[in-house]
């Protein structure tokens, strides 16, 4: 199929707004564009000073002389009507326009200029000048005075406010504007209050009366409940570790010949992994603080593993299969290889699971890793949770000090009756 061919009117030179309006050259500009070089083509029709069969846009349509706007990419050219575009938005406030068929969300969107600030206006803000001290986000001074002005008159006037207390009325504004304009100006965003350097230290006040009993309290509280759940990630940290020492050990096994790709390799020690309580008592046991020490997992200290369980298993031993029944409380499990008398387990692989395509550990340490993961990530946005309210609790208390030390109120007892 042939392509489209180039556009003969007016959309066929690029133009730096890539935009067209209801206009076409002259019929000796395009008889020059398309290189015949006999400018009077008597043979050219002359409805080509009307329209331009194009086609283009998605209507693929021609130029009929309403206004188009061409695309950044394909550089094919749309009708505003077409790509539901206005003409005033899209010279004003296009800062470059990508056709529905070009756009793909990612790389490839129309971008728009950020209009004016002042509400109804719908031209572009000076942010994309070249000197950074023309910038502002209204389009001219005019329109920034007229926002202000608006602003101000939100406010109460001195007369209309003279039984309210703490106010701010219009006259105060805007003698606080002339009186920082020497200065570099005054901020809405700067802190009235709040600003006492050294008046914390280690989240305590230096000073006293800045809490209150029930803020120190609560400060205390928070402190403690935060400082526990980062011990909480620490053991989450070291159940980590533990995961990978694991799967590096059932590593070293397959390569060492002990295990095959399908065995399983679980240490019956990743039972206390995710269980903070229990796997707390397991490091402070002999064989977790033996494990840490050596920063690898080996053999356990322990021939025998017992957990809890409320199903009757079916159970292996050295390949051997059979059927134990116990309590609700308490199972054996004699797949994992274990020392017995008559037979000791290669230290290598003891204490792991060494069925192929186990199904009770199917995928352990993505499973086991995801859970943790998980784990830390709960605790350490409670943890960050409260230290956001403690650092809202102490701004709250700084700026109450020091508006009571610029106040200097004092209380008078006139009569003890």
């Amino acid at each position: 199929m042939r392509s489209a061919p180039k556009k003969k009117g007016t959309a066929a030179t690029k133009k730096s707004r890539k935009t067209k309006g209801p206009r076409s050259k002259p019929k000796a500009a395009r008889n020059a564009e398309k290189g015949g070089g006999a400018a009077g083509d008597e043979n050219d029709g002359s409805s080509d000073d009307e329209t331009d069969n194009g086609p283009y846009c998605l209507c693929r349509g021609p130029d009929d002389h309403r206004w188009m706007i061409s695309c950044d990419v394909c550089e094919d050219w749309f009708h505003g009507e077409c790509v539901d575009l206005d003409k005033e938005v899209g010279e004003k406030l296009v800062e470059r326009f990508v056709c529905p068929n070009c756009t793909d969300g990612k790389r490839n969107y129309t971008k728009y200029k950020k209009t004016c600030s002042l509400p109804g206006c719908k031209n572009a803000a000076r942010l994309y000048t070249k000197s950074v001290k023309e910038r502002s986000v209204f389009c001219s001074n005019e329109h920034c005075d007229a926002w202000w002005a608006s602003m101000i008159a939100t406010l109460p006037t001195k007369a209309a406010s003279k039984t309210a207390i703490e106010v701010l009325t219009q006259e105060d504004l805007i003698g606080l504007l002339i009186a920082t304009a020497d200065k570099g100006g005054w901020k809405l965003g700067d802190k009235p209050f709040g600003n006492i350097e050294g008046l914390w230290a280690n989240g305590l006040p230096t000073r006293p009366d800045v809490l209150s009993e029930e803020e120190q309290a609560f400060l205390q509280t928070s402190t403690a409940e935060r400082l526990a759940l980062g011990n909480e990630i620490v053991q989450y940290k070291k159940m980590m570790q533990l995961l990978d020492w694991a799967n590096s050990r059932r590593q070293a096994a397959i390569e060492a010949g002990k295990f095959t790709k399908d065995s399983c390799g679980y240490d019956w020690r990743l039972d206390a992994v995710s269980v903070r309580v229990q796997f707390a008592a397991w490091l402070d046991s002999p064989d977790g603080q033996a494990v840490f020490k050596a920063g690898k997992l080996e053999a356990p200290l322990d021939n025998t593993h017992t957990h809890s369980t409320t199903n009757n298993t079916n159970i292996t031993n050295n390949h051997t299969t059979a059927t134990t029944t116990t309590s609700p409380t308490t199972t054996t499990h004699s797949h994992i290889n274990n020392n017995v008398a008559d037979n000791p387990v290669d230290p290598a692989i003891r204490g792991t699971c060494d069925r192929k395509r186990c199904k009770p550990h199917a995928g352990w340490y993505k499973l086991l890793m995801g859970v943790v993961r998980v784990l830390i990530k709960e605790t350490a946005t409670a943890a960050a949770a409260k230290l956001e309210a403690e650092g809202a609790l102490r701004s709250a208390a700084e700026a109450r000090y020091e508006r009571r030390q610029l106040e200097n109120n004092y209380v008078e007892v006139l009569s003890e009756d």
